[in-house]
């Protein structure tokens, strides 16, 4: 019994009454933990790793004051998920939850320092006010009734979330004045940051649609750690004032990376296609059809997965992809080559042989003229559809 009064009191110091709700966002005139002049606040960015969860980096906030009584020294990190049953399948649908969680920053690096990863930091130029308003939003938003939201990978992740929580917190003495990135788009961004996971790459480019060809605009680009630690050096606390300053204090370096940059190419996928087109230029040549029966399945499957991301998923930004033209969920039925094929099926198989080849030649186009950039293995594969369904041959009455 003696243990149960003493469970409840803790729970009690920690969430405040036991069963009452914390409330988010924080009321603004509540009463604010009292920190020192030494207390810090920073965001900390590091640099990618192996696995592709860590492809793209990463970003927390870090609240520090090492002369209170207790020391705080807490990091809060966006990017915590459950990688547990049925995992692939939320993401697939588009359906992945990630959470706030609060741990200790020595705990934090511990993790960077084993997998060899960077950490930079940059101190915030905050008051102690300020950065006692600014933790106390955040703690509120690690309670367990307020900490999960709804994962989108360009829009909503551990980077982009330091923005909108700073906006959140300093409303308009906050100004962020981002770079109209006109220049590049989402795809051009993650081509670069998967150069050395070849087949990473061409599937994300293969499943990806129109969306991510679209101009990045202002603040974009800050999806991505290392670009949100340049855009947090152009933002301005307190302009028009006799207080205004760049946010950002200082920035240094944590913990060096120690994993080799790899070399930004498309790899092995696009060396795979142009075999594959030679063998069905081969094929074609001495009227052979193994490979060519055998490849439109394939192409079919690849099709029947965009159909499904792009209309049966809450994936934006895999929806208009213009793979399907050469990766059509139809050409499961195969060629329809044969004098015994119904008319429409052959009918049909030409129009999707055509649709291939249009599509791959169309993969040559310069960026300005093709409104969705292609996977460099795109052309060998569409032309090798092409061969596979014969479009140049009339279908016999």
């Amino acid at each position: 019994m003696k243990g149960r009064i003493l469970l409840l009191l803790c729970l009690a110091t920690t969430y405040g009454v036991v069963g009452q709700a914390v409330p988010f966002p924080p009321d603004p005139d509540a009463p604010l933990r009292e920190f020192t002049d030494a207390a810090k606040a920073s965001v900390l960015t590091c640099s990618p790793g192996t696995e592709l969860y860590s492809a793209f980096g990463h970003t927390a906030f870090r609240i520090t004051d090492l002369a209170a009584d207790p020391p705080l020294d807490r990091v809060y990190n966006f990017g915590t998920f459950q990688f547990s049953d049925g995992f692939y399948l939320r993401f697939i649908q588009g359906e992945l939850i990630y959470s706030l969680s609060t741990a200790t920053f020595g705990g934090f690096l511990e993790e960077y320092i084993r997998s060899g990863r960077g950490v930079e930091e940059q101190e915030l130029a905050l008051s102690s006010e300020d950065i006692a308003r600014l933790d106390a939003y955040l703690l509120a938003n690690a309670h367990p009734d307020h900490r999960d939201y709804r994962y989108l990978f360009l829009y909503d992740n551990c980077a982009t979330r330091v923005i909108t929580v700073l906006e959140a917190v300093y409303g308009a003495r906050l100004t962020v004045d981002c770079v109209d990135r006109k220049d590049s788009t989402f795809r051009d961004l993650l081509r670069a940051k998967l150069g050395g996971i070849p087949l990473t790459r061409f599937g994300i480019d293969l499943v990806l649609g129109l969306p991510v060809d679209q101009p990045l605009g202002k603040c974009g680009d800050t999806f991505l750690p290392d670009h949100l630690a340049v855009a947090l050096e152009e933002v301005v606390m307190d302009a028009q004032t006799m207080q205004e300053r760049p946010l950002v204090l200082t920035r240094r370096e944590l913990l060096p990376s120690m994993l080799p940059v790899a070399p930004d190419r498309p790899g092995w996928p696009g060396s795979m296609g142009w075999g594959v087109l030679l063998l069905c230029a081969l094929e074609a040549l001495l009227g052979k059809r193994w490979l060519r029966r055998v490849l439109p399945v394939l192409t079919g499957l690849t099709g029947a997965l965009l159909a499904f991301l792009w209309l049966c998923t809450d994936h934006a930004d895999t929806r208009l992809n213009l793979n399907v033209l050469w990766a059509f969920p139809l050409q499961l039925i195969g060629p329809g080559l044969t004098d015994k094929a119904p008319r429409w099926k052959r009918r049909l198989g030409r129009i999707m042989g055509l649709a291939a080849g249009g599509t791959a030649l169309l993969s040559l186009a310069p960026q300005g003229l093709s409104i969705q950039a292609f996977h460099p293995a795109v052309f060998p594969l569409g032309m090798a559809v092409f061969l596979c369904f014969e479009p140049w041959k009339k279908p016999a009455p």
